[in-house]
């Protein structure tokens, strides 16, 4: 496949809320094989595991918080070892924990360390971003400063290629930059947007950002993953999944 793609879990995570299982059917039935995780919803991660393998669904991938990340690696790597993993991704970090530039590089050595450890348990972590991290601090983006203060062994990159436009940077450019790094990008899709305001989000293809060029620029840059995430939906979830789902299989067939 062109672009392997998976479906981010946290995308319809309003209908995990009272139902897993047939949460899960409805991705499956969206025309998703493979997913990444976005916690357990209070289930072991033995029950999780199985509840996927009745939906017929495969975990490619998993975010886990920053601090519990760095915290216990090796319980992320444990839980990474359930489902038969090799990707972890720190999904956020912010001004609570990160206020200015020293506490960026704190984290981005502390992240360093984490991913470490993990490797030695044929694990590799990665950092995924949104906009702020496209902010300049000391002449450098927030986005570039983390990635300089971490070993490319330790820590790698899960590029929200939506997130990096909004935040101002030429996404495909950064792809090309950061190549050999890159693990896994997030493909969405946003209207336009005027710069400073938080865009809408839409189903891919529907919005304004050239994914043509962004996915040929990602699988040249060694993108292993290619997951869709839509953090918002302005219609129901699954139906904004499935609508994705349709984009990434055409892709794929071209």
């Amino acid at each position: 496949m062109k672009y392997p793609y998976a479906l981010q879990l946290y995308s319809v995570r309003d209908k995990f809320q009272e139902d897993v299982p047939g949460a899960l059917e409805c991705v499956k039935a969206a025309g998703f094989d493979r997913v990444e995780l976005a916690g357990t919803y209070g289930l072991a991660p033995e029950k999780l595991r199985t509840m996927l393998a009745q939906a017929r669904l495969q975990a490619v991938s998993m975010h886990v918080g920053y601090a519990e990340l760095t915290g216990d690696p090796a319980s992320a790597a444990d839980a990474a070892d359930v489902f038969g993993l090799v990707d972890v991704v720190v999904p956020w970090l912010g001004g609570n924990i990160c206020p200015g530039r020293e506490a960026w590089i704190a984290a981005a050595r502390a992240m360093d360390g984490a991913g470490e450890a993990l490797r030695a348990r044929g694990v590799r972590l990665s950092y995924h971003n949104h906009d702020h991290e496209f902010a300049a601090t000391g002449g450098e983006t927030i986005f570039d400063l983390i990635f300089a203060n971490s070993d490319p062994e330790h820590l790698a990159i899960q590029l929200d290629t939506c997130w990096s436009t909004v935040g101002g940077a030429d996404t495909p450019a950064l792809l090309a930059r950061y190549a050999g790094r890159v693990a896994q990008i997030h493909v969405k899709d946003c209207k336009a947007w005027v710069p400073g305001s938080r865009p809408v989000l839409t189903e891919l293809g529907r919005g304004v950002m050239d994914l043509p060029r962004v996915l040929s620029a990602a699988r040249a840059a060694g993108a292993r993953w290619f997951i869709v995430e839509q953090d918002e939906s302005e219609t129901d979830s699954v139906e904004s999944a499935a609508a994705n789902a349709a984009f990434m299989a055409a892709c794929n067939q071209e």
